[in-house]
């Protein structure tokens, strides 16, 4: 079901849903990867990714301007530590307009794109849903001359605040929205970006009580295709609280098509903080906006199994922690959890780096040689490693047995 649900574990498990009767199956087979094969038979298989995609990604919020993404490019190189790709997030935009480039932080982004990967980085740029409601902003105009944005309750163009201000939401359960997303993405790849991040899409939506839109906006569905080959439904019309939960598979999906539509010869790359069961087909996701803590660290290592088991490979932490600096008592202490950190995420599917803004630097050599060199060793032991994830990755896109396993996996008596 993808309306809101409750499941308790207190004796009986027991599932509760706001919306109609759903059906339950039942997978039972020999063993965990048998259970988990017939999951992928259910919901589709995973594309193989970019081999790219399995090296160590640096990321922060933000990196800017790019005189600075020239620095940490270079510093990685410099010092010799193995790493694929590095992440630009909200900071590049206009006024955070989506599919926009600040001219002053960012001048020459084709040019920047091509230097990157002259130096063998690949580059991932930021899209978000929401878009800034703003007459004469051309992707606002295209979206509401087309009537294709989500509408609240009474009928009227929903708005709601998110970075640019107030903003309107694509209707992605269309399949004309999906169809309009999908076609941004020529000019925008066009100037040498190799994967797109979408966040922000579970929607958020800022200064409300549930920080996403009303559950009584209204979605107005149409024909939908899960994957080529699969048969054609029809999505009836409905309320935000039916749609909340695949808001962002449907643009995880349209985000997907756009760009292999781009580049068909290449195997397309997407990030999405919001899934559903079926999201696998379209992108990797990470588990959200962690702390620097040793509670966040050990948790992230059930949480990307628990991924795994759910349908979801391509899945890890923010690898250092996003919020807080780590630690509060020594800088030999915050490089131990540091290195900690990145000993264990380096070994993840999706290994990056992230922080969010107002933090110290948490590059590899932030905290000194000492733990440089640990952190070094841990990003050669990965590359060393791509071979061999990516044929795990290839078995988890075949048979659906996630790249990262439970030891039980070994032996489940």
């Amino acid at each position: 079901t993808t309306w809101k649900t409750d499941i308790s574990l207190d004796g009986a498990i027991t599932i509760t849903s706001d919306g109609p009767a759903f059906p339950v199956y039942v997978i039972d087979r020999a063993g965990p990867k048998e259970v988990l094969t017939a999951l992928k038979e259910l919901t589709g298989p995973m594309p193989l990714p970019p081999l790219w995609a399995v090296g160590y990604h640096q990321c922060r919020y933000s990196y800017f301007p790019e005189a600075q993404v020239r620095e940490i490019a270079g510093k990685f190189r410099e010092l010799k530590m193995p790493a694929s790709v590095i992440w630009f997030d909200i900071d590049y935009m206009d006024g955070y307009r989506v599919f926009t480039f600040d001219k002053q932080r960012f001048p020459d982004v084709a040019k920047l794109n091509a230097v990157l990967g002259a130096m063998g980085w690949k580059r991932i740029w930021m899209i978000d849903p929401g878009i800034k409601a703003e007459e004469g902003y051309w992707v606002h105009d295209e979206l509401v001359s087309k009537n294709l944005e989500v509408k609240t309750a009474s009928g009227q163009t929903f708005k709601g605040p998110v970075w640019p201000g107030m903003c309107v939401f694509p209707d992605y359960t269309m399949p004309e929205a999906r169809e309009w997303w999908a076609g941004l993405y020529k000019d925008f790849m066009a100037v040498g970006i190799d994967g797109v991040w979408n966040d922000m899409n579970e929607p958020a939506v800022f200064d409300t009580p549930t920080k996403t839109m009303p559950v009584d906006n209204q979605h107005r569905g149409g024909m939908y295709q899960s994957g080529p080959g699969a048969p054609e439904q029809m999505v009836t019309p409905g309320p935000h609280a039916r749609f909340h939960n695949v808001y962002g598979l449907l643009m995880a999906q349209a985000t997907f098509e756009g760009i292999a539509r781009v580049n068909p010869t290449k195997r397309p790359f997407v990030l999405t903080r919001a899934g559903y069961l079926g999201s696998h087909r379209y992108a990797a996701t990470w588990t959200g906006d962690n702390s620097a803590t040793w509670l966040d660290l050990e948790q992230s290592v059930p949480m990307a199994l628990s991924l795994g088991l759910s349908g979801q490979p391509f899945a890890g932490p923010d690898i250092g922690g996003f919020n807080g600096n780590g630690p509060n008592t020594t800088a030999t202490s915050r490089g131990e959890h540091f290195a900690r950190w990145f000993g264990v995420g380096t070994l993840m599917p999706f290994a990056r780096g992230h922080t969010a803004k107002g933090n110290i630097q948490k590059e590899p050599w932030s905290f000194g040689e000492e733990f440089a060199a640990s952190n070094r060793r841990a990003l050669e032991r990965r590359a060393r490693l791509v071979p061999y994830l990516y044929t795990l990755f290839r078995e988890a896109s075949v048979t659906g047995v996630p790249v990262m396993r439970p030891v039980f996996f070994a032996d489940p008596k």
